[in-house]
């Protein structure tokens, strides 16, 4: 099935901004995300190319659509890895035994994270890791005595994964709303974006001060005995892809560190190289407690998730004899491990974690050529291959397109059409509007982006009419 230029100008649209295609509906028994859509089928990638049942080629700028593919589909290596893992050893639960390739993966990820963080706990994903954080944390205060440490606290708009207990983290309503009954009450903080909202035209020293000193009220006002953890994005997608001063991030350590509450980082998208580190947070110099990674570890060859550990807090569950009983099924899965550690030879080996910087420097000098002059174009802002571009009515007044304009869903499937995989999202937050998201592999050529800009670029031009 093929993206029709009926299907595109016909078609339904939901919140997802994809192309959906109508013009040959078929039978399944998936139960997709949006029930009444219908869904065109990939049956093929290579590198940072897609083909779907039609023979369509598309160039992929989103990394398999959700920031995953780091380094690219199809490599033989990585299928080499699981097939001899699979061969040796399939599976074990790891309750009560290890397996070489969860010891071995542990130690390449505790050598590539700073100082101090010398533990690894394996999940199967970013949704796992970020709640296993927290059960971590509240492991670590009890071994303290610290029976009241309760509360978490977390960054809106943010996003943390779609479990009852990541949901309850994620700082975005527009997500939260249908499921309020069911989650857990958790304290939210403006997050430091200052192209809107509270902190709106503050930079540097300014913004990091007012926005610390809004987490700094907000864990006075709830009671910082109460406060377990304090978990956040380094940079969200969800905040529009908004880089905080440096100093920003230390001052959050500072607060952590005075009222001995946990710092923890979700690295979900940031980590494993892709903002030209391997811990986004190593460009601020400041060590979380506990970091997440998922996505890019695998290389979106298999679910896989982590949490990197400071020593310290895992000596003093220890010591305690506390444990961490409630482990998931495939964590430290052979495969998956196996996995992990043959993705982890090639961004080393290749020297992606550099590329991603350079790439990323290219591709916002891009984006800044290419796009800069719109005058719908509010603001072009990320870190490394990570940037987003962001649209508005005014750049005076920065007003958002409204809902009914259809920005983000037209963008998505004009794209689509032309053969590029690149989303725009529409956002419900007051803070971010209508915004273009560049995820692409890390291994991704100047050529590519420099196509994929293009097509953006005609693509804006021609939609922009229409909104």
């Amino acid at each position: 099935m093929g993206f029709t230029k009926r299907a595109i100008a016909c078609g339904k649209r939901n919140r997802y901004s994809r192309p959906v295609v109508t013009s040959h509906p078929r039978e399944s028994a998936v139960f997709y995300r949006v029930p009444d859509d219908e869904y065109p089928t990939m049956v093929r990638a290579s590198g940072f190319h897609l083909w779907d049942s039609s023979g369509k080629q598309y160039l992929d700028l989103s990394s398999g659509i959700s920031a995953t593919a780091g380094i690219g589909q199809g490599r033989p290596e990585i299928a080499e890895a699981m097939a001899a893992q699979a061969r040796t050893l399939t599976f074990v639960h790891n309750s009560r035994v290890t397996n070489d390739q969860q010891e071995l993966l542990a130690a390449r990820l505790a050598g590539l994270a700073p100082e101090g963080v010398g533990r690894v706990m394996f999940t199967s994903g970013g949704s796992e890791a970020n709640e296993l954080s927290i059960r971590i944390a509240r492991q670590y205060h009890l071994a303290r005595g610290d029976w009241e440490r309760t509360r978490i606290v977390t960054l809106s708009p943010s996003y943390h994964g779609a479990t009852v207990g990541a949901l309850s983290m994620t700082g975005r309503w527009d997500i939260n709303r249908a499921y309020e009954p069911h989650l857990m009450d958790t304290v939210k903080v403006p997050a430091p974006v200052n192209f809107r909202g509270p902190f709106a035209g503050l930079e540097g020293e300014s913004l990091a001060e007012r926005a610390a000193e809004a987490l700094d009220s907000a864990i006075e006002a709830t009671g910082p005995h109460t406060v377990s953890a304090v978990m956040v994005e380094p940079v969200s997608p969800s905040a529009g892809m908004a880089v905080p001063p440096a100093s920003y991030w230390q001052k959050v350590r500072d607060i952590c560190d005075r009222y001995g509450i946990l710092l923890i980082t979700d690295e979900i998208v940031t980590g494993a190289g892709r903002t030209g580190e391997f811990l986004a947070m190593d460009h601020f110099g400041v060590v979380a407690d506990l970091s997440n990674l998922a996505k890019g570890l695998s290389g979106g060859y298999v679910p896989l998730g982590a949490t990197l550990v400071k020593t310290r807090i895992v000596e003093e569950i220890a010591v305690q004899s506390r444990r961490l009983a409630e482990v998931h099924t495939f964590s430290g899965a052979p495969i998956s491990c196996a996995v992990g550690v043959a993705v982890l030879d090639v961004i080393v080996r290749e020297g992606l974690m550099e590329q991603a910087a350079k790439r990323g420097a290219f591709l916002r000098s891009l984006l800044e050529d290419e796009l800069g002059d719109l005058p719908f174009v509010g603001e072009i802002r990320g870190i490394g291959l990570m940037q987003m571009v962001e649209y508005v009515r005014s750049r005076d007044s920065r007003e958002k397109f409204p809902p009914e304009s259809d920005v983000a869903a037209s963008l998505s499937s004009a794209m689509y059409e032309r053969g590029v995989v690149l989303n725009t999202l529409g956002s419900q937050s007051a803070l971010v509007g209508d915004c273009t998201v560049f995820f692409p592999a890390l291994t991704i050529g100047e050529t590519d982006l420099e196509q994929g800009v293009r097509v953006l670029r005609e693509v804006l031009e021609d939609q922009h009419g229409r909104w």
